[in-house]
């Protein structure tokens, strides 16, 4: 195995599987850390809540024994009544019962001590009194109850104080997890941030590479190779798109060689037919009946169109047409409108078509060319869509920036909105009911962008109502009046 394998992976999942595993797998341990912190901290201080209650609880139940003890040898050294002996007794067992709890409770060596302290001197107490003691003989004992409940009321405080200290604990536990929680994020967050950069960027870049191929193949660049760098499977994709660019190259390739052979071949005969037409319409082979001469005139009309149509379709086509430099030089732009109207001005008479030009001078820095085919394919389809005595505007303003916009309106069908994107491509022809009689390529309109965009500009189509109003945008240094 080389090493490029081992280096990449097998395919694009395995790296997103990879970025995710990587990514996610340090805020994982974090997580679980942070967890095992929380539990045991919840563990503790479940545990400490629950014995301090117990100890508190059994503390102040022994110090309310001693009491109800101290209580009763003094009623007994008074009264001498036995019931009240009785009721010594029960306190004394129920401060035995109570010390072995909370003995059990108990973690303070020291109260552990003090517990077993007040255990033994009430134990020896206890022994002193006997079954059924004299009433004074309990007197003089009374001074050692004293004592006893100072020593209970003594544990009874330090209980407290422990509590506090079990509360300090705590508060430290918490503390303790707090920071190491936080140094494990500002841990583990930059390097996950920094795993999901990388294999973000592992990611994007083929994917990015791929998508540069396809956008350069739907532009028409065929000369650069398609290079994909990634998991192989998406290398394998380049290879293919490659193979595509190569298969669009060749298939361009033999479209050039057609469109020239067809040029050549349609050429000849076109200009022997265009040439007979002529003749005959002219009558050099004869008078014509009125008949003859409208049959003249359509096979002349119709051969100047086809011929008109392939040119157009051969000036779209070859890239030496259409991917040549813009040729710059200053060009009057309302005397080329003037000119081309001129050119147009049979068919504008014969739709007896009321003509309106306004038009600003205006010297603009272009290509004289092409300038010409954008003007006169927007006038020619105006022309050809007018309606009979319909009205035709013709506008050449200067642009605020220096530029200048053209502005052709007829008052034919308009073009509907869901065609004013599509009438600029290639070979679409959008659909007139009324005007099915006018036949066209479909691509003067797609030759017109083509060469406005070339200039930098734009061109779009508005609603007239009725009618359509062409636009176009040729931006420009501030250009000159003459």
């Amino acid at each position: 195995m080389d090493k490029k394998s081992l280096a990449q992976p097998r395919s694009f999942y395995e790296l997103v599987i990879a970025g995710f595993s990587l990514v996610a797998l340090p805020l994982l341990v974090a997580l679980v850390s942070g967890a095992y912190f929380v539990g045991r901290l919840y563990d503790q201080s479940q545990e400490a809540v629950y014995r301090a209650v117990l100890t508190t609880q059994e503390s102040r139940f022994l110090f309310e024994q001693v009491t109800a003890m101290e209580r009763s040898v003094r009623q007994y050294a008074v009264l001498g009544d036995a019931e009240v002996l009785n009721n010594y007794h029960h306190a004394h067992q129920a401060f035995k019962e109570s010390a072995l709890r909370l003995r059990a409770l108990l973690r303070d060596e020291d109260l552990k001590r003090a517990l077993a302290d007040l255990v033994s001197r009430e134990q020896t107490l206890f022994e002193h009194l006997g079954e059924a003691p004299d009433p004074p003989q309990v007197g003089r004992l009374e001074a050692d109850f004293i004592t006893l409940t100072s020593q209970a009321q003594d544990i009874l405080h330090n209980t407290n104080r422990l509590i506090e200290s079990e509360v300090e604990i705590l508060r430290a536990m918490a503390t303790d997890a707090r920071d190491v929680i936080t140094w494990e994020l500002l841990a583990v967050v930059p390097g996950a941030v920094i795993f999901f950069i990388v294999f973000t960027t592992l990611i994007a870049r083929p994917v990015r590479q791929v998508e540069q191929a396809i956008r350069r193949l739907g532009d028409g660049d065929f000369a650069t190779p398609v290079t994909v760098r990634g998991p192989r499977d998406l290398e394998q994709l380049g290879e293919r798109l490659d193979w595509l660019r190569r298969r669009l190259v060749e298939l361009e390739e033999r479209k050039r060689k057609f469109l020239s052979y067809v040029s050549h071949e349609l050429k000849t005969p076109l200009t022997a037919i265009r040439e007979s037409a002529e003749l005959l319409e002219e009558g050099v082979l004869g008078r014509l009946t009125p008949e003859q001469q409208e049959v003249a005139a359509i096979l002349k009309g119709n051969s100047i169109q086809l011929q008109t149509m392939i040119e157009k379709m051969l000036s779209f086509n070859l890239p030496e047409v259409s991917d040549r430099p813009l040729e710059g030089r200053w060009v009057d732009l309302c005397a080329l409108v003037e000119a081309i109207l001129a050119d147009h001005k049979p068919a504008i008479l014969a739709k007896a078509l009321d003509l309106h030009v306004a038009c600003d001078a205006i010297r603009y820095l272009g290509d004289e060319d092409r300038l010409r085919v954008v003007i006169d394919n927007l006038i020619s389809n105006a022309v050809k869509y007018s309606p009979e005595e319909g009205r035709l505007e013709i506008r050449l303003d200067t642009d605020p920036d220096g530029g200048a916009i053209l502005t052709v309106r007829d008052e034919g069908p308009g073009v509907p909105e869901a065609e004013r994107e599509r009438i600029f491509e290639a070979f679409y022809r959008g659909r007139h009911p009324e005007q099915e009689r006018i036949k066209g390529s479909g691509l003067g309109l797609a030759i017109v962008r083509e060469f406005v965009i070339a200039h930098g500009g734009g061109i779009h189509v508005e609603d007239a109502d009725p009618g359509a109003r062409f636009v176009v945008h040729l931006p420009s240094p501030p250009q000159e009046s003459s």
